[in-house]
């Protein structure tokens, strides 16, 4: 795909390339804007709910209080007009029978037990039930009934019902009360009058038999008796009290200390007592003042000491007084009702049984009394007949739905939804297309030549690949190695075959200038691990001899490849621990680690390169990367070596391979087909050069024959495409 003139020259979109991208995908954006907006009308056109339509019907409340209302609720505080009850009482289960049977749901000769003991009409009410809804209007008196319902004549005459038989309700309730109360005080007036007749024909009868005139005498006698037994009770009460708290005071006064409490004795004690009391808490408060500044020896607090043992026992001598008074009294009173007792003794038997009988007539007269009063007022009450409840509002007939189907405006909403939705596919589509499936492109953007390509391979092939061979694995870690290596293990592969060109374009771009070669790429699983090994492993093959040096301390992985130990490493050698040519893994280290002396052994080469490990990870990598050790260790190895190819992080996660970019001969820069987007190869090729170092090409990774006609034709009998960045 063609690209702009600006996008050659730099790596960000400007208005223009954006236009040109809308336009580019045009058809992409009228496609998601009209079907997602035509979806969302048909969608909602299908799934509209059924048409509800509601109506309401307000009613007041206007409570009336009165003597009889109290009386009727036995003295409650709790109003029976309390909203909160009138609400629950409309929605109630017997409102709504009433409610089925006038709107004819429900016979109306039935009774209540009747229609419970029908499942079918239960299930009736319960709906009416559901359908209702009743809500306070604010703080006012006023109650708004509302019906939902998909038949608006429905929903009019059920709210309509429902107010019209709270009103029937209400008046019945309160006529209800009015005709319980009266008959429930008529009845117990019959009861008590006669209870009241035999009670005064008793004591009328009694007299005359015994001949009795009247009972004054027995009466006072009696009387006199009782009183003196309750204040001779009482004496003994208060004589336990004030023995107590004398018991208590003794004690706390042979205690001692700076005990100030005020001494507390139920009843009266006398005023001298409660003096004494009084400058006992002045004194405690005194002394609390005086602890602030003093100790408890100054003398001060030392005379409020013995001024508080003096008044202690001065309430000791006090409360013995009064307990001899006490006991001096209550003998008067033993006394006194010995005498009444005596007294009592001459009064005739029957002069007490006529004062018992008596007693009976005084109670049912007391009770008639309130009954006939009581009985007024309910007469009062009915009288009344006050309705609470009145009709505000009537229920009316709707014709408007309450769920309104909503096509236009959620075709309009899908239609939005479309266009941002198809402008984001088209840019996300756009940045995807990186448009470097060319070789010119990728050369004509970077300004750099496309030195060799890899093509991909997926799984099914790999393994059709490796399973004619002999001593090769077709799963688990070593087919993983196989992959990694495979111009090693499969060398006629087409794999292979794209490493020697990737070589010989390598050497033969400026010949015997490139021996230190850095291998990166612009972002992580891009393949560069995989494309530095075999190609290290190609010029190998070569007979030229090679060090492969991981300096990749982020995420090392040519000791897995080759299947050697990972410390000691570079990490030790730029510690200082460990001379580099000591830590060098060779071919025998190899054929002893986990490849195996027959796999190493498979194709001649290996004994011709050398692997400096990474060795342990450090926590700044670049500080290591840019010492002159590291110099030093190339510079050395520039000698010793034909090629050196050292494997670096990505640039664009990474400052490691910018460190040491201008202390090698070229860098190779790996990019996998479709990874990243065209900005970030020009920001990776611009860090390169900005430190001075020098981009000898592009390896191109990941290559499909449907990428690009430059690839179409690049198979030979086998037709491979495997992602070696995938598992980097």
């Amino acid at each position: 795909m063609s690209q702009p003139a600006t996008a050659m020259s730099g790596y960000e979109l400007n208005l223009e390339e954006y236009w040109q991208v809308i336009v580019r995908r045009r058809w992409i954006i009228v496609f998601c804007a009209v079907s997602i907006g035509l979806f969302s009308a048909l969608f909602t056109w299908a799934n509209q709910p059924p048409a509800l339509y509601s109506s309401t019907a307000s009613i007041k409340i206007e409570p009336s209080l009165n003597i009889a209302d109290f009386f009727m609720r036995g003295g409650s505080s709790q109003s029976f007009n309390d909203m909160t009850t009138q609400l629950v009482l409309i929605q109630s289960y017997a409102l709504m029978e009433r409610v089925a049977q006038r709107l004819g749901m429900i016979p109306a000769a039935l009774t209540s037990e009747e229609i419970r003991a029908n499942p079918d009409y239960v299930d009736a009410v319960l709906d009416l039930k559901d359908s209702v809804d009743a809500e306070q209007d604010g703080d006012t008196g006023i109650i708004n009934i509302s019906v939902v319902s998909g038949n608006a004549n429905y929903a009019k005459d059920l709210a309509q019902a429902v107010a019209d038989e709270f009103q029937t309700f209400n008046v019945e309730e309160k006529n209800k009360k009015v005709f319980e109360a009266k008959k429930f005080i008529q009845q117990q007036l019959i009861v008590v009058g006669d209870r009241l007749k035999k009670a005064e024909e008793r004591v009328r009868d009694y007299r005359q038999k015994n001949h009795l005139s009247s009972s004054s005498s027995s009466d006072a006698v009696a009387k006199i008796v009782a009183d003196l037994q309750q204040e001779y009770r009482q004496a003994i009460a208060h004589l336990s009290d004030l023995q107590f708290t004398l018991k208590e005071l003794r004690l706390r006064v042979q205690r001692g200390g700076w005990d100030y409490k005020a001494v507390s004795v139920p009843g009266n004690v006398g005023a001298y007592f409660d003096q004494l009391n009084k400058r006992l808490v002045e004194m405690a408060l005194k002394r609390t003042e005086l602890s602030t500044n003093y100790t408890d020896a100054h003398p001060q607090i030392q005379e409020l000491r013995l001024q508080a043992e003096d008044i202690l026992g001065s309430m000791v001598d006090e409360l013995a007084k009064q307990v001899t008074l006490t006991q001096r009294r209550m003998q008067d009173i033993q006394e006194a009702v010995n005498g009444a007792e005596r007294k009592y003794q001459g009064v005739p038997e029957q002069a007490l049984e006529l004062q018992r009988l008596q007693r009976s007539v005084n109670s049912n007269e007391e009770l008639f009394g309130l009954l006939e009063k009581k009985y007024q007022e309910v007469l009062i009450k009915e009288s009344e007949k006050v309705q609470e409840v009145s009709l505000v509002r009537p229920a009316m007939l709707s014709r408007v739905r309450i769920n309104p189907i909503k096509v236009p405006q959620t075709a309009m909403a899908g239609l939005i939804l479309g266009l941002v939705l198809g402008l984001i596919v088209a840019l996300i589509l756009e940045s995807m297309d990186t448009s470097v499936g060319t070789i010119e492109e990728v050369e004509n953007f970077l300004e750099v030549p496309v030195i060799g390509f890899v093509p991909h391979l997926s799984h099914e092939e790999a393994v059709e690949l490796f399973s004619g061979e002999e001593g090769l694995e077709t799963s688990g870690s070593a087919m993983e190695r196989q992959l990694r290596l495979v111009s090693h293990f499969s060398p006629p592969s087409t794999i292979a075959e794209a490493y020697r060109s990737l070589r010989t374009n390598l050497l033969f771009s400026q010949a015997g200038e490139n021996r230190v070669i850095l291998v990166t790429s612009s972002t992580v699983k891009e393949g560069k691990s995989t494309i530095a090994a075999n190609l290290a492993v190609v010029i190998a093959q070569q007979g030229a001899r090679v060090l492969l040096i991981d300096a990749d301390m982020r995420k090392p992985m040519l000791h897995h490849t080759f299947g050697v130990k990972r410390v000691p490493g570079l990490g030790e050698v730029l510690l200082g621990q460990q001379h580099w040519q000591d830590a060098v893994s060779r071919f025998s280290d190899v054929m002893l680690g986990d490849m195996g002396i027959d796999q190493a052994l498979m194709t001649p080469g290996l004994d011709q390169l050398d692997i400096l490990t990474c060795g342990q990870v450090n926590a700044n990598p670049p500080d290591l990367l840019g010492s002159p050790l590291m110099s030093t260790i190339l510079d050395e190895a520039r000698e010793e070596y034909d090629m050196v190819i050292l494997d670096m992080p990505p640039l664009l996660h990474t400052t490691d391979a910018t460190v040491i970019a201008s202390k090698v001969d070229g860098v190779l820069l790996v990019y996998h087909i479709g990874s990243v987007v065209r900005g970030a190869l020009k920001r990776v090729k611009a860090n390169i050069e900005n430190v001075g170092g020098k981009v000898l090409g592009v390896a191109l990774n990941g290559v499909r024959g449907d990428l690009s006609p430059d690839y179409s034709n690049y198979k030979m009998d086998h037709h491979y495409a495997y992602a070696y960045g995938e598992n980097e």
